[in-house]
């Protein structure tokens, strides 16, 4: 009887590897594995230390919600909302080994500007172009208004380094085994943010999230670009926001997969 030679038993088990990790596509171990397993706030929000998770009215990785029945029953009141420019001043560096070999601190310090005023745009359109929306967006902050603040904490934009690395790994694991194992060479995206009461000028909601690209099983336009994932995740984030604002008590926001066939 033969055995098995090494290369052929280290393919099965990189084989082995990604059917696990598509079979775990549902659960919220895939979620840990394949996109964003934690999330470290800062000190722009008021209760950074108390955020939680809470699959079941969010999909952010850190929430935190007022008790303050007074201060609940006047943002309730309110019908409109203003969205400060997203500020950007605290970013933290990108450790990452591949964003060294493709752009410098100074790449994307050029491009911070233009990656703000994209999330704030894309922000402004969720709520204006919801299909039963609760909130008039205004351009300036009133005395009958929410503002939502939005703090951008990491950004490291994609790299085609990445990519072909990821590639070349895919080949062998179903094209997923280089997404889940290289995590690290995929571009990520982290922002925080909190509303605010307008007369009090307390929050009542505060959240922070962080995303990885998400893993693609054809074809991936979003890795092709490098502020595509940052890109993806806005609008995902946006979305989501709007929807949790104007959810009923009870109503449940779904949160995109972690792997999907294709995206644009």
């Amino acid at each position: 009887m033969t055995s098995a030679s090494p290369l052929h038993l280290s393919r099965w088990l990189l084989l082995l590897l990604g059917s696990l990790a598509v079979s775990l596509c549902s659960c919220r171990t895939a979620k840990s594995v394949v996109e964003a397993v934690e999330v470290k706030p800062s000190g722009f929000l008021t209760h950074a230390k108390e955020l939680k998770e809470d699959r079941k009215r969010s999909t952010f990785i850190g929430n935190w919600w007022s008790t303050d029945k007074k201060l609940l029953a006047a943002a309730d009141r309110c019908r409109k909302i203003y969205i400060a420019p997203m500020v950007y001043d605290q970013v933290r560096p990108d450790p990452s080994l591949v964003a060294k070999i493709e752009h410098n601190t100074g790449w994307r310090k050029r491009h911070l500007p233009e990656m703000a005023k994209y999330t704030h745009d894309k922000f402004v359109e969720a709520f204006r172009k919801a299909k039963d929306p609760r909130y008039v967006v205004v351009d300036a902050p009133e005395a009958d208004a929410l503002t939502l603040e939005l703090n951008l904490l990491e950004w490291g934009p994609n790299t085609y380094t990445g990519l072909i690395a990821r590639q070349a790994v895919d080949i062998f694991t179903l094209n997923i085994g280089g997404e889940v194992m290289m995590r690290n060479t995929r571009g990520y995206t982290a922002i925080e943010g909190r509303v605010v009461e307008p007369r009090s000028r307390q929050p009542v909601f505060e959240f922070a999230d962080k995303r990885y690209a998400q893993v693609v099983l054809i074809i991936s336009f979003q890795d092709m670009r490098r502020k595509g994932q940052a890109r993806y995740a806005v609008k995902q984030w946006a979305a989501r926001l709007e929807k949790m604002l104007r959810a009923k008590p009870g109503d449940k926001v779904s949160d995109s997969s972690s792997i999907l066939l294709w995206n644009f």
